[in-house]
């Protein structure tokens, strides 16, 4: 996991620790990072790799191996000071296991998404099958030595205590959350105003946006097909695509192939405390995922802090949001569906207005500081069941 980057899962990190530390742990953190946040220097920081992740299997099987050798060397230097091993990545874990066992280390585990499930969809060829058993066999070996697992969501933890009955009593869930301070709605005049006239956008038009990673799972290509069927109705819809990852050049491509490009903004990767700027741009946003895996909506729950609408795929990660009224669930995978509700959310003012007083009293109870005393609370407990 790059912390550099800005994305959710080096979001949730840095957000993890920085709220540990408020509540006044004292975190010693191991991560790669290949870009300049302004969270350095941190003398409790031991970056293991500070290369962007490269293209090609091959050259990210050595990174990761460089990464391993570097992050060996950190745990070993500094596991004796520490109470609490705490892992979110299979690999960093099994470096960590040896050395947590011979000393008596308290191992908990962390959960944050179905990586082996998300890994199939990459195809079914001989070494993506043979980095998905790897995948497995690792989660199993977590499962059986940590004291705690903690899951981001309750779909991913039902999903793995029914994979794994037997360490059922050991899976916990803390949900993601959202940083209030930086995600909140904005007046659309100063900044806002200021921001859409950089993006080329005419005060007229209407904003469907979408802000996350373009990874295979994020479904942005059904939202790229229910663009002709969205300008066709409303013409002054324009799309803007805040991120980047694997089917950047796909959706570029395929906005062209459709005839849609001029009405697309692919923004690119954008700081973490610009982001909730970005989305208060926006009229509606959305989160088209493409299958019925668990994922950790981090970037629904800071749509909503930020009281924009929010057109989601129907997936079991948000099923403690569903209930909320504040998402207008659609089926997944079908860009027909996702036009129509656009359009009908695009059409009802009385709905978008709703919506800025609505969404972030929902989100209220999920910040980071919540999640980070959970996570704690469920670390101590750990703690004192393997004995100081």
């Amino acid at each position: 996991m790059d912390v550099g980057a800005y994305q959710g899962d080096s979001t949730h990190v840095v957000e993890l620790v920085s709220n540990l530390r408020h509540l006044g742990y004292r975190v010693r953190w191991l991560a790669r990072r290949s870009a300049g946040r302004k969270l350095w220097p941190d003398p409790l920081f031991h970056c293991v790799s500070r290369a962007p992740k490269p293209s090609g299997e091959m050259r990210r099987l050595l990174q990761l191996l460089l990464s391993m050798a570097r992050g060996a060397f950190f745990i070993m230097r500094y596991i004796r000071g520490s109470d609490i091993v705490y892992s979110r990545d299979r690999f960093s874990l099994l470096l960590a296991l040896l050395p947590s066992k011979l000393m008596r280390k308290t191992i908990v585990y962390e959960v944050n998404g179905l990586t082996s499930e998300q890994r199939k969809m990459h195809g079914d060829y001989m070494l993506n099958r043979l980095y998905v058993w790897l995948l497995e066999t690792l989660d199993k070996m977590a499962f059986k030595n940590a004291a705690r697992v903690v899951c981001v969501t309750d779909a991913i933890k039902d999903f793995y205590v029914e994979r794994h009955p037997k360490y059922a009593k050991r899976f916990e869930t803390a949900n993601n959350g959202v940083n209030t301070k930086l995600f909140h709605p904005l007046p659309i005049d100063g900044e806002v105003a200021e921001l859409r006239k950089r993006l080329g956008l005419d005060e007229s038009d209407e904003i469907v946006a979408y802000v996350g990673n373009l990874s295979l799972w994020q479904g942005v290509e059904y939202l790229v097909r229910s663009a002709p069927m969205i300008v066709e109705k409303n013409p002054v819809v324009k799309f803007m695509i805040v991120g980047h990852g694997p089917t950047h050049s796909a959706c570029v491509n395929l906005a062209r192939e459709l005839g849609v490009s001029d009405k697309f903004r692919f923004v690119g990767q954008v700081s973490y405390t610009s982001l909730g700027h970005y989305i208060n741009v926006a009229d509606v946003c959305v989160a088209p995922y493409t299958r019925g895996i668990p994922n950790c909506p981090i970037k629904i729950y800071e749509y909503l802090a930020c009281g924009r609408p929010v057109v989601c795929s129907n997936i079991p990660g948000i099923d403690n949001l569903r209930g909320s009224g504040a998402l207008v669930l659609v089926e997944p995978c079908n860009p027909e569906a996702l036009a129509s509700a656009v359009l009908d959310v695009l059409a009802d003012t009385n709905v978008r207005i709703a919506q800025r007083e609505l969404g972030p009293i929902i989100v209220s109870e999920y910040t980071w500081s919540n999640t980070a005393k959970k996570v704690s609370a469920i670390c101590e407990a750990a703690w004192k069941d393997n004995g100081p």
